[in-house]
């Protein structure tokens, strides 16, 4: 019998091409597999939620796969994170349905995107935040990040290599907040995300807080539907996919 099976995995993705499989390249997804293989001795086909990219690191990214082992859901998280390396860990493994699927099936994701904006950098943040050395007004990023929120057509905050059908996407809160240290955090949540569009918003936020544009300018950056109106793309350590509704 054909078992479904849902994981919750978390992971740093300093080291790694990505979460997508990629010959001669590490990513999450071959080292996943490859455990699985050892522990299950089948061949895996492994679903994402989200094809992370180089670098961004995931507290609960969702997989599925379908197998013929009958290893418990407890045998499975313990066997899979003696076999992983210490920056890929198993958080939950259940049964799911047969028609669960962890891609197809999302119904939105929460990203949240770090900033350390200080004087000086850290060197025990420099693999999870973006160091910003110029001083941000916090009050202005929420101000452009109000614009961000939405139905709206985010071409102008898509990656140009992306691959997706369509731009349009559901942006439901972006709230900017204080954490400790000089730590910001940049909370994003929606139905669905471009490639890189996360990365290129707080990119733009950055922009507002630091006066390069104004926080109204977001707006018609957004109506222009052009990748070249927007602002930088911010660095992928500090992206951080929090987790995965159904």
């Amino acid at each position: 019998m054909t078992r479904n099976i849902r994981l919750i995995v978390e992971y740093e993705g300093t080291g790694y091409a990505g979460w997508q499989f990629q010959a001669g390249l590490p990513t999450i997804q071959g080292e996943l597999a490859a455990a699985l293989k050892r522990l299950t001795g089948q061949e895996p086909k492994l679903i994402g939620a989200s094809r992370t990219d180089a670098g961004v690191h995931a507290f609960g990214q969702t997989v599925n796969f379908h197998t013929e082992s009958r290893i418990p859901p407890n045998g499975m998280i313990m066997g899979l994170n003696s076999l992983l390396p210490p920056d890929i860990a198993i958080k939950a493994v259940e049964e799911a349905g047969p028609e669960f699927d962890a891609r197809r099936d999302a119904r939105g994701k929460t990203y949240i995107y770090k900033l350390l904006n200080r004087g000086f950098p850290s060197a025990l943040l420099r693999r999870w935040t973006w160091f910003v050395h110029k001083p941000l007004d916090i009050s202005l990023m929420r101000e452009g990040a109000g614009h961000m929120v939405g139905e709206k057509d985010f071409s102008s905050f898509m990656a140009a290599h992306s691959d997706s059908l369509h731009s349009v996407r559901e942006v439901t809160s972006v709230e900017v907040r204080d954490a400790v240290e000089g730590v910001i955090e940049i909370e994003v949540r929606g139905t669905a995300f471009l490639r890189h569009m996360v990365r290129i918003m707080a990119g733009t936020l950055v922009a507002a807080g630091s006066g390069r544009i104004h926080p109204a300018q977001i707006k018609a950056i957004i109506e222009a539907r052009d990748r070249t109106k927007a602002t930088m793309t911010a660095p992928p350590q500090g992206l951080f996919l929090m987790k995965v509704d159904y």
